[in-house]
């Protein structure tokens, strides 16, 4: 990497930083005049072309990014270009432009799947094969041509087609398609490395749970939460909907099973093993709901535990009153700051 690109592309970061994007493009522009390697001055051609779109050159922008785009680019830089020029031609006004802009989308998600661009790709095309088609028939039949593309298969990409499409075919109202799409999101790529783990588990359950299958939808969670691990620090490596999990599990225990026990039990595993969950608090409180039927003292400790742990939450003021049939045990209701 030469000094006079280095140079320039930082006067090119100076210049657009300043809201100068003409002036940055002549600087990027000619910091790939000065590259001495094609992936810097991809990235150059490519910087000057986002500075020629922020004064609105369309010409400047769609040369530039059409460069980048050419034989003997990188495939980083030409996916990137690839995504800014369909978006460009999404927003023309001319029919056979915005055809190959969805036309462009399409060949990007099939022939880069384990790129960014082609992420945010299948984003736009899905969004507007929904907006065409609401019963979304036609984006269920492209995510099952891309799920069945052995390139899709092998990519990072193949999570995404198969959670869209299942996200898809439940919105339909088939239960049974719903649960199948739903399994193969959860079933072709194995933990860790599948990022739709979690929810993927959840929405398979609540499906379960829809069609009367309690102890199949209990069972769904179970599998999810099993893959938790405990961290070197406080707590544990948690996805997103693992406390939802849980809370989903407890409600089933409860008002499908009629397992107040069990249920109780499972709410509390809530509130002492998802430490980082905003939920614990409701938690504690359905808990203490259940256990106040036959174990008066036990829901005692639990409404003590929440005045301690979430003083200013709105359970712990509902607690404040539960607490006066508590033998032995007096709350005032907590001080918070802003409160009356």
């Amino acid at each position: 990497m030469s000094a006079s690109y280095r140079r320039r592309i930082a006067e090119g970061d100076r210049e657009y930083s300043s809201g100068r994007f003409h002036s940055a493009a002549v600087a990027y522009e000619g910091a790939a005049a000065d590259a001495e390697v094609p992936r810097d001055r991809n990235d150059a051609r490519y910087r000057a072309a986002m500075a020629c779109r922020r004064v609105g050159d369309r010409a400047c922008t769609e040369r530039l990014l059409s460069l980048v785009t050419g034989e003997g680019s990188d495939w980083e830089h030409r996916a990137r270009a690839r995504l800014q020029l369909a978006v460009m031609g999404l927003d023309s006004t001319v029919p056979s432009e915005i055809a190959a802009a969805h036309r462009s989308l399409a060949a990007l998600v099939e022939e880069a799947p384990d790129t960014g661009p082609a992420r945010g790709a299948l984003r736009l095309r899905l969004r507007a094969l929904d907006a065409e088609i609401p019963i979304r028939s036609a984006a269920i039949t492209w995510l099952g041509s891309l799920a069945a593309n052995p390139r899709i298969q092998n990519s990072l990409m193949i999570e995404s087609v198969l959670a869209e499409r299942a996200i898809r075919i439940e919105a339909t109202g088939d239960p049974v398609a719903a649960e199948t799409a739903w399994l193969a999101v959860v079933e072709f790529v194995p933990y860790p490395d599948n990022s739709h783990w979690d929810d993927g588990h959840f929405a398979l359950a609540r499906v379960q749970r829809a069609v009367g299958r309690p102890r199949d939808a209990l069972a769904t969670l179970a599998r999810m939460l099993a893959v938790r691990e405990v961290s070197w620090g406080n707590g544990s490596y948690a996805a997103p909907r693992f406390d939802d999990g849980a809370m989903l599990a407890a409600e089933i225990l409860r008002d499908d099973l009629d397992e107040p026990r069990a249920a109780a039990d499972a709410f509390h595993r809530v509130f002492s093993e998802h430490r980082t969950s905003l939920r614990r608090d409701n938690a504690l409180w359905e808990e203490a709901a259940l256990r106040r039927k036959d174990d008066l003292v036990g829901a005692c400790v639990v409404w003590r535990t929440l005045l301690v742990e979430f003083p200013c939450q709105r359970f712990a003021r509902r607690a404040v009153s539960e607490m006066a049939a508590c033998p032995g045990l007096q709350a005032a209701a907590p001080v918070c700051p802003g409160r009356d």
